[in-house]
């Protein structure tokens, strides 16, 4: 087995010597913060990923953010009317990692 930790979200992670590449749901770590777990995505239409679906007309795209730019903002200062959150996976390389921890 070998154990390092996510370069993202630093969570320890125990997984065994055969897998070479894996991808760590960083949204899982009940300790980061918000910033860490989820990821900023544009809104630019609609939209369905392993993190759920919407719909969003184009008029609405055109015009989104135009008023109040200040109010609503994500947890990294985006705007929420344009931009929605998702969870983040990161790719690990576990041969990489297992070279770099030596």
């Amino acid at each position: 087995m070998t154990e390092f930790f996510c370069p993202n979200c630093n969570a320890k992670i125990v997984i065994n010597n055969m897998i070479t590449d894996f991808v760590h749901n960083c949204s899982e770590n009940v300790d980061a913060s918000d910033a860490v777990k989820e990821d900023d995505i544009v809104k630019i239409g609609n939209w369905e990923d392993y993190d759920g679906s919407g719909v969003i007309s184009p008029q609405v795209v055109m015009r989104q953010g135009l008023a109040n730019g200040m109010q609503g903002t994500t947890a990294r200062g985006n705007r929420a009317s344009t931009h929605r959150q998702r969870a983040h996976l990161e790719f690990i390389d576990n041969i990489k990692e297992a070279e770099r921890n030596g």
